[in-house]
């Protein structure tokens, strides 16, 4: 019987991005009900800990929410009491601050001899006689009066215009103390909600969150009414009327991401440009802020933020575009609480995994994806900066392994997909060369120097392994076999030599066969001799059958980057004892007790 084909035509990104549509449809025209929702929950996120402290000093929790909503509003009506009677004043005198910001901008103006000017009015006086028309100046301007509303019309229409807010604050009010009452039962709610299965992704999605934002909001709020008392006072200082009001106006407008310090700098920069004769109070006013914002942002707020968030620059300014789109002003002031929570879903929800890679501040890419996505590119200069940047970060045993390493087996895999060229697959390898040629060696001066062979099947990826693991325990300390040598030639010539450990490198996943015959003539021939295996593409499905198989082969050790083959060559060392069979020690960790 036919499927219905209708189905498979809906799975995939389709269906995302109706979701998508339906659910921004959704917050459009739903604002009346879910803005007031949504700033109760970021209130309560702010609130949260204050509420903590207080259970903490076993107060009731009736008590606790009470005593937390009254300091709340009290703080924020007090703040509102001195913000509103310095505004009224200022409404008050308004006209006098419009008619000096007139006459100093009238002196601004150039005089009537400029050519500039006299050109205007010349282009004026022309453009006015090609449109003169003698019709038009017989006509009389019309006046529109709008009708006179009845009483009780406008009597209702003034109700509501102050009904509406006055209720919305009332709801958010309520909203916020139950929240705070009630937040163990509407989590258990939630998770319940969500499906018992899932209540460990749903815990830690709520944790992470409820973390994310209120320690956000807390440090946020703290720094923004620090940056308003600084501005209140400097403004008090330059001699500003109503610094005051513009402290705290200052403190709500930072808030807005991006362009709240702009707007909170225009109001009294305006006010100081027409209260004083000179320019030298306005450009204090302007360096008042642009200083204070320069120090906030690139000192205080790294340091107290750090990676809290959790959300990037990029996604927080896209995110403030689309919230003032869906709900006005009020979305602008919960675009970051909002795009927090939203980053945080798509780490843990692995359907929404893109809006994780969309707002996250976690990098797009891997350090060695992006390296190896800029050798394909033929551009050398902006991988040569990453390797770099990392070298001064983390030091060259992380970019070997992080980096380098990865680089090699990506390249190998892809080639053996041809999803790249010969040519690609060298270039890459001969950058890579190149590139391990110029980091530092390290060097272990607390082990004694002891006599260490390399080997390899003589395979450039091969070869370029073998060389990070030099690298990364000291060009000087692993001895390499002549290159003129063929394989089996260098084998039987270490074989001679009879060295306290011979380290085999192999890049490619393949040559497993190869690799353990490697190992069975050496220990046929050597019993003493440490044998390590390092093989960056083991799989981890693979690794206890590619050990148990290594084991029986004679092998010591086996690894998988340049870190944990310092590690056991150190330990094999160290040990001074017979061979032992190898054992995993970690995920990742393939190596035997020395």
């Amino acid at each position: 019987m036919p499927q219905n084909p209708l189905p498979a035509r809906l799975n995939g990104p389709w269906v995302t991005l109706l979701t998508l549509v339906l659910v921004v449809g959704i917050l459009y025209t739903g604002k009346e009900v879910l803005l007031p929702m949504a700033l109760g929950v970021v209130l309560a996120f702010v609130l949260t800990p204050l509420v903590r402290q207080f259970d903490r000093m076993h107060l009731p929790r009736f008590a606790g929410v009470a005593l937390t909503m009254v300091l709340a509003l009290s703080a924020v009506g007090g703040m509102g009491y001195v913000v509103y009677d310095q505004f009224a004043q200022l409404s008050g005198e308004i006209s006098q601050y419009t008619s000096s910001m007139r006459r100093k901008l009238s002196q601004l103006r150039m005089g009537n001899d400029a050519a500039i000017q006299q050109f205007t009015r010349t282009l004026d006086r022309v453009t006015d006689q090609f449109y003169d028309d003698p019709d038009q100046r017989k006509a009389q301007p019309v006046r529109v009066v709008p009708t006179k509303l009845p009483p009780t019309q406008r009597l209702r229409e003034s109700f509501s215009t102050i009904f509406e807010p006055v209720a919305s604050a009332f709801i958010v009010i309520v909203l916020v103390a139950f929240l705070l009452g009630q937040r163990e039962d509407l989590r258990d709610r939630f998770i319940r909600l969500i499906g018992a299965g899932n209540v460990t992704m749903t815990t830690r999605l709520m944790n992470e969150a409820a973390y994310r934002v209120s320690q956000f909001l807390v440090w946020q709020t703290l720094i923004n009414v620090g940056f308003g008392i600084l501005v209140g006072l400097g403004l008090y200082w330059i001699g500003v009327p109503y610094a005051a009001l513009w402290g705290g106006m200052t403190a709500l407008l930072r808030f807005v991401p991006y362009v709240g310090t702009v707007l909170s700098a225009l109001m009294p920069a305006s006010l100081a440009f027409a209260t004083f004769p000179g320019w030298s109070e306005t450009a204090e006013t302007l360096a008042l802020f642009l200083g204070l914002d320069l120090i906030t942002a690139y000192f205080v707020e790294p340091v107290v933020f750090g990676y809290r968030t959790g959300v990037s620059s990029f996604a927080l300014l896209i995110s403030a575009l689309f919230w003032i789109w869906v709900w006005g002003p009020v979305g602008l002031l919960l675009a970051t609480p909002l795009t927090v929570c939203i980053a945080v879903l798509g780490r843990h929800v692995r359907s929404l995994r893109f809006l994780a890679v969309i707002f996250a501040d976690e990098p797009a890419l891997q350090p060695h994806v992006r390296f190896y996505q800029r050798l394909l590119a033929r551009d050398e200069d902006e991988a040569g900066v990453l390797i770099n940047r990392m070298l001064h970060e983390v030091g060259p045993l992380a970019v070997i392994d992080e980096v380098l390493v990865p680089t090699v087996t990506l390249v190998l895999s892809h080639r053996e997909q041809n999803e790249i060229s010969e040519d690609d697959t060298d270039f890459v390898l001969d950058v890579v060369a190149e590139t391990l040629q110029q980091l530092p060696s390290i060097e272990n001066v607390l082990m004694p120097k002891t006599n260490i062979i390399g080997l390899t099947v003589r395979a450039p990826a091969d070869q370029l392994v073998l060389e990070m693991l030099r690298t990364a325990y000291g060009r000087d300390r692993i001895a390499l076999m002549s290159p003129e040598l063929t394989a089996e030639e260098a084998l039987r010539a270490a074989i001679r030599q009879a060295p306290a450990m011979i380290c085999i490198a192999a890049a490619a996943s393949t040559r497993g066969s190869e690799l353990r015959n490697y190992c069975r003539r050496i220990r046929s021939e050597l019993p003493e001799t440490r044998i390590i295996v390092m093989r960056p593409q083991l799989p981890d499905d693979e690794a206890p059958r590619s050990i148990e198989r290594f084991r029986e082969a004679g092998a010591n050790c086996m690894v998988v980057d340049a870190k944990q083959a310092v590690a056991a060559i150190d330990r094999l060392l160290a040990a001074n004892a017979e061979p032992e069979n190898a054992e995993p020690t970690g995920k990742r960790q393939l190596s035997a007790q020395g």
